[in-house]
């Protein structure tokens, strides 16, 4: 499980903070990300749906996200 606190980031950088570790990341790993600002929210959900992620947990200030395997993501 990795941790990111993105915490004081503006706008973009708070999802290529994100990004960058989820790039990596194994699939069905979890990242809990930390957040204060409700636009860090919005912009990391954004990126979960454009980018087809899991959203595991959407609490207050923490969401936890898994990537998906791309073979589960395929259409036949």
């Amino acid at each position: 499980m990795k941790e990111i606190n993105v915490t004081g980031l503006q706008c973009t950088q708070a999802v290529m903070a994100v990004l960058r570790e989820l790039m990596p990341m194994d699939d069905n790993e979890e990242m809990h990300v930390t957040y204060k600002e409700p636009n860090a929210r919005w912009d990391i959900m954004a990126l979960i749906k454009r980018r087809k992620y899991n959203l595991v947990k959407d609490d207050e200030n923490l969401l936890i996200i898994s990537k998906k395997s791309w073979m589960k993501t395929m259409k036949y």
